[in-house]
């Protein structure tokens, strides 16, 4: 219906969203929802852009939805299923790498049934307007006095796998210069080895490791000289690098079994001739590399392993030992197959839990503490807190009520839930919970034991009832949004004030607006309560327009229960 109304309002169905330029009914194949594309295609959205990357096209985004079904409309609304982008990669590549099989069947099927004189479409290879990242070995050599170690670890690796071929020397700001060497094919040792020197200068984590890169990649992966500008061919080496200067710049224990994904969650592929997407770190095979005494130090040698979104995902919710036996039973080799199939079916992000994820949320927020003692850091302490504050208790979760007396800092009362955010339903697999917030006027109780008045208390029942509301229905509360309320926190706040809806915004006081317990992020919103046509005004997105209206009437901070309506 949203969509509906958008497209009627004059919304361009082909408009490209931001940053990443997805249009709708990419994103809407990318999640699989066959309805969605099923009525874009109705409304007209095109399907045949010559996009500038494949991941952004709508036929590659079905494919790693895994959903046949959308794959099969697309190509009945004719989808261009042989459209080679950079001559490199198509459909029936994407869907071997995702092991699709039905999908690729599907699209097999239709490309038999393709004239015999049918050329695939082309795109253009990506230009990049960057600066270079690397730059020749007279220039380096000007700036940089190499340390001798440098030489032990380089004859190490010659003496193992062959001659070093080129050497090519970052120039991108770093805590530590890092060189990258490329030794050529072999009889021997079939496959390009890269590894790294520099990142040993200085020692890293807590236990103080000494480490070097390396990576294997095929024998057919350069043809002649390495063209520098082609991000889609020299991602090895620029991972080699980003992975030896993470420890540095941000000092963090490079720990084996840990994979680094492309971009954070986005997990976005390394390049054109591959849906590889994460970077997992292990130990190298060949045993006389995994350790070379130098100078006395005993330097380790990580060897990086690309692995898909997917199979990452997968060692989440499963463990590295798990993932590493699916690797192993499928004879995935340290040598980069820039297109084999992912060792796991599917995504495990399908809906199902992430159990890692769960597990870290449900060992965050049952403990409260960190949340109260954040708020009584900034407010002061706890004078009163309440329990049995809903209507319908729940024996499993205890939600109360907390009350901080006003301060000459902070001039009004300050309620909060705590609870809220504990004992998360298992189905929950984000990393978000909340708790809610309130600031009541001066005069709002001359006495502590008014607290016990229907009257006075029902801010602290509102939140209570509403935040669990929230949590029994998986709904993600936004910041500087507007929204109505329904149950047992609907009739509480219309039996005391004329005021039907909330807006969510984020306190004044950053420090308490977000608390993180072990990468658990408890998300303090402050309730305002205002009128129906305040929420029309704001159409539920525009929070913002509203609060300037209440700063008018000084209610955009502190609870005004008998002010008109602003609007």
């Amino acid at each position: 219906a949203i969509v509906k109304w958008l497209l009627e309002s004059g919304m361009d169905i082909d408009e490209e969203s931001f940053p990443y330029k997805d249009t709708a009914i990419v994103s809407a194949a990318e999640k699989g929802h066959y309805e969605m594309v099923r009525y874009l295609l109705q409304q007209g959205a095109t399907i045949n852009f010559e996009s500038p990357h494949p991941y952004k096209d709508v036929l590659f985004s079905a494919i790693l939805s895994g959903n046949k079904e959308v794959v099969q409309l697309l190509i009945d609304h004719g989808v261009d299923t042989t459209i080679r982008y950079f001559e490199r990669k198509d459909a029936e590549l994407m869907a071997k790498e995702q092991n699709q099989t039905e999908i690729l069947a599907l699209i097999q099927a239709h490309n038999a049934t393709l004239p015999d004189d049918h050329v695939p479409r082309t795109t253009p290879k990506e230009v990049y307007d960057e600066e270079e990242d690397y730059e020749d070995e007279e220039d380096y050599e000007d700036e940089y006095e190499e340390p001798s170690s440098h030489a032990v670890i380089r004859a190490a690796f010659e003496e193992m796998y062959g001659p070093i071929q080129t050497t090519y020397y970052q120039n991108f700001p770093s805590e530590v210069p890092i060189q990258t060497h490329i030794i050529a094919p072999s009889t021997k040792h079939p496959y390009y080895v890269l590894f790294t020197t520099g990142m040993s200068d200085r020692a890293v984590g807590y236990n103080l490791l000494y480490v070097e890169n390396m990576m294997k990649v095929p024998a057919d992966w350069l043809d002649g000289d390495v063209d520098w500008t082609d991000r889609e061919k020299i991602w090895p080496i620029n991972w080699l690098v980003k992975l030896a200067c993470i420890p540095h710049d941000e000092s963090v224990q490079p720990n084996r079994g840990v994979i680094v994904p492309n971009k954070g969650d986005l997990a976005d592929p390394y390049g054109i001739e591959t849906h590889l997407s994460c970077m997992l770190i292990s130990a190298p095979t060949d045993s006389d590399i995994q350790h070379l005494q130098v100078e006395g130090e005993d330097i380790r040698i990580d060897e990086l392993i690309p692995v898909y979104k997917a199979e990452w995902q997968y060692a989440e919710a499963n463990g590295y030992a798990a993932l590493q036996e699916k690797l192993a039973a499928s004879k995935v080799q340290e040598v980069i197959d820039f297109q084999r199939p992912a060792v796991v079916e599917k995504p495990v992000d399908d809906g199902q839990p992430n159990s890692k994820v769960v597990a870290k949320i449900k060992k965050a927020v049952i403990n409260a503490d960190k949340v109260r003692e954040n708020f009584e850091k900034e407010y002061g302490p706890i004078a009163i807190q309440m329990s049995n504050l809903l209507e319908v208790e729940n024996p499993t979760l205890t939600i109360t009520g907390n009350i901080i007396y006003p301060t000459k800092k902070h001039p009004y009362y300050v309620v909060f839930t705590l609870g809220v955010s504990n004992h998360l339903p298992p189905n929950v697999t984000h990393n978000r919970s909340y708790e809610m917030m309130m600031k009541l006027p001066l005069d709002w109780v001359a006495s502590e034991e008014e607290w016990t008045l229907p009257e006075k208390n029902w801010p602290l029942r509102m939140m209570a009832e509403f935040g669990y509301s929230v949590r029994e229905n998986m709904q993600d509360i936004y910041r500087y949004t507007t929204f109505p309320i329904e149950g047992n926190a609907l009739k509480i706040l219309s039996n005391h004030t004329k005021m039907t809806h909330l807006l969510a915004r984020e306190p004044n006081e950053l420090s308490i607006s977000g608390t993180v317990v072990e990468k658990v992020l408890i998300v303090a919103h402050q309730l305002i309560p205002i009128y129906e046509s305040e929420m029309d005004y704001a159409e539920g997105v525009y929070a913002a327009d509203v609060l300037r209206l209440l700063e008018k009437q000084q209610a955009d901070h502190v609870l005004v229960v008998n002010r008109p309506p602003s609007i």
